[in-house]
């Protein structure tokens, strides 16, 4: 999420440098035609420091944010930056401190120091918001900046941006016949900055590779006053319970304690079989929130309606579970299920035999592990599992958004950041699980599995890609009798269904389920509660481990 810039400065700073004036701008994010993110940038100026204040709402990240950067006013080089954000699992506060050549940013239990190249000293800190990013011209201008480095915090890793005058760059609809260009290029991007040569205000920012663009939408000039994102669309209301909820809590392998929530059909009459759900990647909460819509909430409800009792808990270091979220690895995840699954074979209302493990997209990927070295577990219900390893799908993602003559460079770099990531040079939020997970082979753990297997997938997920499936099919059914694969057309990653109005692309498809409050397709409920209830007298042969 944090970005630093760094600049190669080629000649003496301007004393009073161009720059866009006071007032307040709203910027709009698009990909695909739909719209990303919104930003409302307030710019003003003393003698002493200029101010860039953004209001941001992110509706794909369910994120709204408040962000200030300080500008020196003579040189426009930047002195200071905080931001609030409000996410899904609380606020987090950002702040920095400034020293030569080295940026220090704060966020809650972490610091980064990022250095600049001593040829580049001049640094900007910005969080992917548009604040910071229409400053960009001016600042180049005001420092005659020829060489751009792109550092992103999360992932620890560089991309060299050289800027120049865009050659034969058609003028987007809109933008003004006076504005100029000017292109960053790297390997795997190409940004161009569409901007008045007087004021260096931007009116747009196109990112071709990509489909989007960043449009400068209304402008007051001379108005000052900071606008409060939108309110985050709250999630739909789920059916009337016939269960019982419980707060539980379990602890890991390694002392971690996890916690949860039970919930049990109301007169069971004797030990009911059980799910456990095993949420997908990042910090996700018990109810496996995406946006406005609680997956595993929806799930639980719909299972414990069913007849069986659902264990869901917070993921390490999420809500109310202990541990790092930023620093968890793939064998933590894995002691995590594990201990989850014992902890649900304890309870004296379960019953031990048929409990059944359910992975969505990541959690797909564990819950194989898990089955393969636990004889006793009843049956396991994967709902878009990735079929390759990690490291294919990081690959595929990038070279599915650089253009022809760009991929063979592209690939280069890719392969170079991934070896980075393997060897432990990579440092960052998340990098732990990347580096545990980036060449497991979900195959080889599915080959060991004996239980019965349900394998969901969504016809329109755009994440773990439809045309993979028959690899992780084929090699389940390989080494097992029971195998069940169903794709359920139009529907996205979440099972949702995709709108029908919503243009047919993957931001589209994206844009939708983390923004518009949907319900899980009746279709895919039918089929797990049907697949479960055949399953549910199974006794499985052999001693449990």
């Amino acid at each position: 999420m944090f970005v630093l810039l760094a600049m190669a400065l080629a000649a003496a700073t301007p004393a009073l440098p161009a720059r866009p004036p006071d007032g307040t701008y709203a910027y709009t994010l698009t990909a695909g035609g739909v719209t990303i993110e919104t930003d409302v940038v307030v710019i003003s100026s003393s003698v002493s420091v200029v101010s860039v204040r953004d209001a941001a709402g992110i509706p794909v990240r369910s994120i709204t944010a408040i962000a200030t950067a300080t500008y020196d006013p003579n040189s426009l080089i930047e002195n200071g930056y905080t931001a609030d954000f409000n996410l899904p699992s609380g606020t987090q506060h950002t702040d920095t401190t400034f020293r030569p050549g080295v940026i220090s940013v704060r966020v809650p239990g972490q610091t980064v120091d990022l250095k600049a190249d001593p040829s580049a000293p001049l640094e900007l800190v910005t969080d992917n918001l548009a604040g910071t990013a229409v400053m960009i011209p001016a600042v180049l201008h005001a420092n005659q900046a020829e060489a751009v480095t792109l550092a992103v915090l999360t992932g620890g890793l560089t991309i060299p941006f050289h800027a120049a005058t865009a050659q034969n760059a058609a003028r987007p609809h809109g933008v003004p016949a006076t504005d100029r260009s000017l292109t960053f290029q790297s390997a795997q991007l190409q940004e161009i900055y569409w901007f008045d040569p007087a004021t260096y205000l931007v009116h747009a920012v196109e990112i071709p590779s990509q489909n989007a663009e960043i449009r400068l939408t209304s402008s007051t000039a001379g108005a000052v006053a900071p606008v409060t994102p939108a309110p985050l669309v709250k999630a739909l209301p789920t059916p009337v319970p016939h269960f019982t909820s419980e707060e539980v809590t379990f602890r890991s392998r390694d002392g971690t304690r996890l916690a949860g929530t039970l919930t049990v059909p109301q007169n069971a009459g004797g030990r009911v079989p059980a799910v456990i759900l095993v949420h997908g990647s990042g910090a996700q909460d018990r109810d496996e929130t995406v946006g406005p819509n609680p997956v595993f909430l929806q799930l639980s409800n719909a299972l414990s309606n069913a007849g069986y009792a659902v264990l869901r808990y917070d993921k390490r270091g999420v809500d109310k579970s202990e541990g790092n979220a930023a620093s968890m690895t793939r064998d933590q995840l894995i002691a995590d299920v594990t201990a989850a699954y014992a902890f649900a074979r304890s309870l004296p209302v379960i019953d031990s035999s048929r409990v059944f493990l359910l992975g969505h997209s990541e959690g797909g990927e564990l819950v194989p592990s898990v089955a393969a070295t636990h004889r006793g577990v009843a049956g396991i219900i994967l709902m878009a599992p990735p079929a390759l390893p990690l490291g294919q799908v990081i690959m595929q993602q990038v070279m599915d958004s650089v253009p022809p003559s760009q991929r063979a460079a592209a690939r280069r770099e890719e392969t170079t950041a991934l070896q980075k990531i393997r060897s432990g040079q990579a440092k960052g939020r998340g990098m732990a699980w990347v580096r545990t997970s980036l060449d497991i082979d979900p195959v080889i753990a599915i080959k060991q599995v004996h239980a019965p297997i349900l394998i969901l997938q969504g016809g329109g997920d755009i994440q773990v890609l439809p045309h993979d499936l028959p690899r992780l099919v084929a090699a389940a059914r390989s080494a097992n009798h029971d195998v069940t694969a169903r794709v359920f057309p139009g529907d996205n990653h979440l099972f949702m269904k995709i709108a029908s109005n919503e243009p047919n692309t993957p931001q589209a498809a994206l844009h939708q389920y983390l923004t518009v409050p949907s319900y899980i397709d009746p279709a895919v409920l039918r089929t797990l509660v049907s697949w479960l209830n055949a399953r549910r007298s199974s006794r499985i042969v052999g001693s449990p481990l």
